[in-house]
């Protein structure tokens, strides 16, 4: 019986929970930790989202305010590159060159004899009048 009696409490002792809890105990503060610090992760992820949100909008309004001002600019001189375009005047001319060459010779006798040579070429001059265009355009309004 006594035998029986150290089995049986060798089995009590050893059957005893204690051990089962703490390792539970553990793996539960363990979970808990871990999910607080999820918690605190979430909400510094979403105050840095928010940030990054913000500055990330306001560089896209400037980069789109700036697309627009170039834009206009653009069409502003463009439409100054067409007035300045039908402001100037092609003139053409017609030069007529003549040239006249006039000899003289002595003789032994001491008179003159004459001879008259013409010479006549026409040459075409173009020529763009800028004179007209007195206007200063303004491209910055």
């Amino acid at each position: 019986m006594k035998k029986i009696l150290l089995i049986m409490f060798i089995l009590f002792i050893s059957c005893s929970s204690k051990e089962t809890n703490t390792i539970k105990d553990k793996l539960i503060s363990d979970s808990d930790s871990m999910i607080v610090n999820s918690s605190n992760n979430i909400m510094v992820s979403d105050t840095v989202q928010r940030v990054s949100d913000s500055i990330t909008q306001d560089k896209v309004v400037k980069v789109i305010t700036n697309i627009k001002y170039l834009t206009n600019t653009v069409e502003k001189l463009k439409i100054e590159k067409l007035l300045l375009s039908k402001e100037l005047t092609v003139s053409k001319q017609n030069v007529r060159v003549d040239t006249v060459f006039i000899e003289t010779k002595k003789s032994f006798w001491g008179k003159e004899k004459k001879t008259i040579k013409t010479k006549s070429d026409t040459i075409d001059i173009k020529k763009i009048d800028s004179t007209t265009i007195q206007k200063k355009l303004d491209t910055i309004n």
